[in-house]
């Protein structure tokens, strides 16, 4: 996406927080949000073995971050959104924080029929398929951008996409 080191990133969900200790190496301005306090103690501890200052840890959900208005040119889930019982709302709350021109990154599985998630993971939805990330993204006001599409060898398909937030007056 080619985001300068000055843009403000918020990583949803950042788990053990392997991929936000990628993002503090690029980024000037970010924010971890998370539902579980145990999660962002995972990730608090990932960020100071990385000796990285700055980064904000916020326990809540999107809602608590739509209500203290907290911005973003990057907006990322990686590997949450099936964990989420409604994509319409997190979509919709993304959009919101979202600067114009600003990215949300979806990275999740592709639909599957794999039932034994539910149980053993925690999962909500069995993967997505692409019409339905194309229609919450719309209902939000949000556009397609990139997508890209990797095959794992467990059998899961994992889609990457990102979503625009269009500037005022752009179509």
């Amino acid at each position: 996406l080619c985001l300068p080191p000055r843009s403000k990133v918020l990583e949803v969900g950042p788990g053990e927080g392997a991929l936000l200790s990628e993002l503090a190496a690029r980024f000037k301005h970010l924010t971890a949000l998370d539902n579980s306090k145990e999660m962002l103690e995972k990730s608090k501890a990932a960020i100071a073995k990385t000796k990285i200052k700055g980064v904000k840890f916020i326990l809540g959900d999107t809602s608590l971050a739509c209500e203290t208005g907290i911005r973003s040119d990057l907006i990322i889930f990686d590997m949450v959104l099936h964990h989420i019982s409604s994509p319409t709302k997190t979509f919709n709350d993304a959009a919101s924080l979202l600067n114009d021109g600003g990215y949300l990154l979806i990275v999740d599985l592709s639909n599957h029929d794999q039932d034994w998630v539910r149980k053993s993971c925690g999962d909500l939805w069995l993967g997505f398929d692409e019409s339905e990330l194309n229609y919450w993204a719309k209902k939000a006001g949000l556009f397609s951008g990139q997508s890209s599409y990797l095959g794992l060898r467990n059998g899961f398909q994992i889609q990457i996409r990102v979503f625009i937030k269009k500037n005022d007056g752009e179509k």
